[in-house]
């Protein structure tokens, strides 16, 4: 009687462990109200680092990957100017020490229009690499800067990527 029911156990929970896939998580909301901004979830291998004030940083996953993306809401305007904010960061760009500019890329999306630039610099005795995307912010009037700052190596194609993804996670 005992081995029967051991034997019962043993299968139910057999065939509990094998009922299908685990639905994925709902995803989780991340705002900052300062700076009027909404994640509707993150993309892979990144996380809050920083949200409060206007203050709004997120940091790889792995802390060994190194870098930082933030936000940055310019005041409300008539007409946002994204090329004016390319041109400006590449400005910003070349007058760092050992700069490199590395070009813009108009993107198109369901965001409409956005620019991504980037380039190169020294900082300290580090080559660093910057990326933005200029974007009209999603209430409409403002510039948003979704800025990702991280150490030169080989993966420039796979953080303009990520830096990208942020966008199709934006509210």
């Amino acid at each position: 009687m005992y081995r029967r029911l051991v034997f019962a156990v043993a299968v139910t929970a057999l065939a509990l462990s094998c009922g299908g896939p685990t639905p994925p998580p709902e995803p989780t909301v991340i705002q900052n109200i300062d700076l009027g901004i909404t994640l509707n979830g993150l993309p892979d291998g990144l996380v809050v680092s920083s949200n409060q004030g206007t203050s709004f940083e997120l940091r790889p996953a792995d802390p060994l990957v190194g870098g930082v993306l933030w936000f940055a809401v310019g005041p409300e305007q008539e007409g946002v100017n994204l090329v004016a904010a390319v041109q400006s960061h590449q400005a910003q760009l070349e007058g760092m020490v050992d700069a490199v500019y590395k070009g813009a890329q108009e993107l198109q999306g369901d965001f409409g229009t956005a620019f991504y630039s980037r380039g190169q610099y020294a900082e300290g005795d580090e080559l660093v690499e910057e990326t933005v995307i200029f974007m009209i912010h999603p209430a409409g009037n403002r510039l948003l800067g979704i800025h990702y700052r991280y150490p030169v190596g080989d993966d420039s194609a796979a953080r303009v990527e990520q830096l990208i993804d942020v966008i199709s996670y934006l509210d």
